[in-house]
């Protein structure tokens, strides 16, 4: 059985808020908390729930405005977190793990990208001189966004009709984060030749790693099967290394940095990224990202101690992003193991919108 998980639930969490923010102008843990006791969390396993948070008038003249949110979570990672499982843990000892003092930030946060777009697009229907039907679908649904294979990265869709017709050339994406810098989880082999062929370079023997890291060794079975796989990919990973740090400085190093970081950020779709932590919320946007390419002269390319490789703008000599290969395996009783085997792309410091 699969254990609660923060993030995913923050998913849910951060729709209500949203929905908040259109329904009443601010976040109030009272009103968010009673949404999720409503929540049938069951549903999750074959659709979404849905609910009405408010039906209103509001504007001048009148505009009459219904705030609707749908959710379809991951039930196991999240079921104790919604409808009367929630209910009842939280009369018992308070919220799960972290998620009271995420939910204190969604309301001390104020100043914060995605609240000026809630009321840029409030401003369409409120400011216009008319008098509108407005409905406001809020939809959270990780599910849905999985299942894309990583091509769509938003959780969290807004969708806004104003008398029937879209109020957007495109509807508001959220990508929901909560403390996590991860920006890809990727297979090492596909992962590590996809962002080789984006710097336009060559492993050593292309064909030999097809062969066997895609394709005999690929569901590797016995312990010398596991060895050799590691092995493998240990060998890659170096190669990675290598042709990356030789490549920088050239004429097209920096836009096909950028462009990697823009689609394993904010995929098709171009979702806003919202990290709420226990401390604080972080944003990455692609305008951000669009505007920061602008002052970056090149990037600096170098392997830290723990043999990640970070990609540092300049001359600002901040990090943008790193690659990190993680490889948990092992002899144990005389028998080779592996325990995981992944290749990330991580967001550093300067990915993030300053505060």
């Amino acid at each position: 059985m699969a254990k609660l998980n923060e993030g995913d639930v923050m998913e849910g969490i951060f729709a209500i808020a949203l929905g908040e923010l259109f329904a009443y102008g601010t976040i109030s843990k009272t009103r968010l908390n009673n949404v999720r006791r409503r929540v049938d969390s069951s549903l999750f396993r074959t659709g979404r729930y849905k609910t009405q948070i408010r039906k209103f008038i509001d504007g001048r003249p009148d505009d009459n405005i219904e705030v609707n949110l749908e959710m379809r979570m991951k039930y196991e990672s999240t079921k104790m977190a919604f409808g009367e499982a929630y209910s009842l843990l939280y009369e018992k000892s308070g919220d799960v793990g972290n998620l009271d003092r995420k939910i204190d930030q969604l309301i001390k946060y104020t100043n914060t990208n995605y609240r000026k777009m809630v009321q840029n697009t409030k401003n369409k229907y409120l400011l216009n001189n008319e008098s509108d039907n407005v409905v406001i679908t809020i939809i959270a649904d990780g599910i849905a966004g999985e299942s894309s294979g990583g091509l769509v990265k938003g959780d969290l869709e807004v969708m806004v009709d104003i008398n029937g017709q879209s109020a957007m050339n495109q509807n508001l994406n959220f990508s929901l984060k909560s403390g996590s810098k991860t920006l890809a989880n990727l297979s090492p082999f596909n992962g590590m030749m996809d962002i080789l062929g984006r710097f336009g370079a060559q492993v050593s023997d292309p064909e030999m790693y097809s062969s066997t890291l895609g394709g005999t060794l690929a569901q590797a079975r016995t312990p010398a099967e596991k060895k050799m796989k590691v092995d493998l990919i240990k060998k890659l990973y170096k190669e990675v290394l290598i042709n990356l740090k030789s490549k920088q400085g050239g004429p097209a190093f920096k836009q096909q940095a950028f462009q990697l970081f823009r689609d394993v950020t904010f995929g098709d779709d171009l979702a806003d990224v919202v990290d709420i932590d226990k401390t604080k919320i972080k944003e990455m946007t692609v305008d951000y990202i669009n505007e920061l390419e602008t002052k970056v002269t090149n990037f600096l390319v170098e392997e830290n101690k723990s043999g990640n490789l970070i990609f540092k703008i300049m001359p600002q000599n901040k990090a943008l992003f790193q690659l990190r290969f993680k490889n948990r395996s092992s002899t144990l009783n005389g028998e080779f193991q592996i325990k995981e085997l992944k290749f990330y792309i991580e967001a550093g410091p300067a990915a993030y919108i300053p505060k």
